[in-house]
């Protein structure tokens, strides 16, 4: 059986968790390409009618961005508790490297603001060897993205409330 290892990034925002899980989550396939168009050209739910389990999102990355697409299948997903898990299933990211990479993402609230955890499980491929620095550098990406998200909601008390 092919290693799998695993990380965990934890991120602290003043944004109450269900306002994140609605940009981000649910109409993440939206929001993002408007508000960060440098790094998606597009997100499309290919498969089901909706983001619900067994759904997947195709996203297209942004001309000059280091991969060009990624497909994510909704593995788990419950609204009650702010959590997702979703597996990139196809994607130049996967790189020859990685069979797949299963993601969760779990908004806590605390105070009036939240902690998002990402936990990304990443399945190689037999007798690769890990970058670590380049998963950094992709959980920076994420967290950069993250931000710009949460400037959004706090400029915009209304949005996703």
């Amino acid at each position: 059986m092919a290693p799998v290892k695993t990380f965990t990034e934890v991120i602290e925002s003043s944004v109450a968790p269900e306002r994140l899980f609605k940009a981000i989550v649910l109409d993440g396939h939206n929001l993002l390409p408007k508000l960060i168009p440098g790094s998606f050209e597009s997100i499309e739910i290919v498969e089901g009618e909706s983001i619900a389990v067994g759904s997947v999102k195709k996203i297209t990355f942004a001309q000059g961005h280091h991969y060009k697409y990624a497909k994510q299948r909704i593995d788990e997903l419950n609204v009650d508790t702010f959590y997702c898990k979703y597996t990139i299933t196809e994607s130049d990211l996967l790189d020859g490297k990685y069979e797949y990479i299963v993601n969760e993402i779990k908004y806590d609230a605390v105070g009036t603001g939240s902690i998002c955890k990402l936990t990304s499980h990443l399945h190689l491929k037999e007798g690769v060897e890990l970058n670590e620095e380049r998963i950094k550098v992709g959980h920076e990406k994420m967290e950069k993205s993250f931000k710009i998200v949460e400037e959004y909601l706090i400029a915009n008390p209304q949005a996703y409330a």
